[in-house]
């Protein structure tokens, strides 16, 4: 169900439907408080969307110490003044950041790393309650891939609404998209999914999908690893082999 919920909440058409629909799916996930923040690698051009009220208004978003210190890896951690015991590096300036949302009511939470630091950009989603750490730790951590799927649905459409390629796509480009019949494994694939795995069966490289598709670099490669999933493939070569059988079938 949280699948199919992220699932809806992903159709929207702009960063603002999207932001609330997620607040509006916050308590079936069990969830008071989200967080989605964004930075360069460099730390410049925050995208930070919370329902905390005035979280930052004392410390610039970059300075989020989810972004310094979670987003190494793709890692979850459990975050909060419930947790913060546990994080004997973060600084002084960090604890009364955490203490500044527990005095809103965010607690414990679970910091969700959608991009590894060293691409362009980076960070992810932060969801939180009021509960304590033994509660927290029984209820919501066990849960804790299941949370990330659920944020991975929504990171990659938020993704698609506020980034560019980074260079525009010719204006012909539309016509290598999908337009023929496909192999009946491609039902279960979305639309984009199955335009990204076409292209990239075609011999097209990453990038060149990015553009023809008008999406971000990363974006292709998590509709390409879904997709794969999906058909039961691990690489382009083997959905190469698909579609010729298809097409020697035909």
């Amino acid at each position: 169900m949280i699948v199919d919920t992220a699932a809806e909440i992903e159709k929207g058409q702009t960063t603002d439907a999207i932001w609330r629909a997620l607040l509006d799916a916050l308590p079936m996930i069990g969830m008071d408080f989200a967080i989605y923040a964004s930075v360069t690698n460099t730390f410049e051009n925050p995208l930070v969307l919370s329902n905390i009220p005035d979280l930052y208004s004392q410390n610039p978003a970059r300075e989020d110490p989810f972004l310094i210190h979670c987003c190494e890896s793709y890692q979850i951690f459990p975050v909060g003044r419930a947790f913060s015991h546990r994080y004997s590096y973060i600084s002084d300036a960090d604890r009364s950041f955490i203490n500044r949302a527990a005095e809103r009511g965010f607690t414990a939470g679970i910091a969700i790393p959608m991009r590894l630091k060293s691409n362009n950009r980076f960070g992810g989603f932060i969801l939180g309650n009021g509960m304590e750490m033994s509660e927290f730790s029984q209820k919501v951590l066990p849960r804790a891939e299941e949370l990330r799927l659920f944020c991975m649905i929504i990171h990659r459409r938020i993704e698609e609404l506020v980034e560019t390629p980074e260079q525009p796509a010719p204006m012909d480009t539309r016509a290598a998209l999908v337009a023929h019949p496909l192999p009946p494994a491609f039902d279960p694939l979305t639309p984009r999914e199955s335009e990204v795995i076409v292209l990239l069966s075609q011999g097209k490289t990453r990038a060149e999908t990015a553009r023809i598709c008008g999406i971000s670099v990363h974006t292709v490669s998590d509709y390409a690893k879904h997709g794969y999933r999906k058909l039961g493939i691990r690489n382009r070569a083997q959905a190469a082999d698909l579609m010729l059988k298809h097409t020697i079938r035909s």
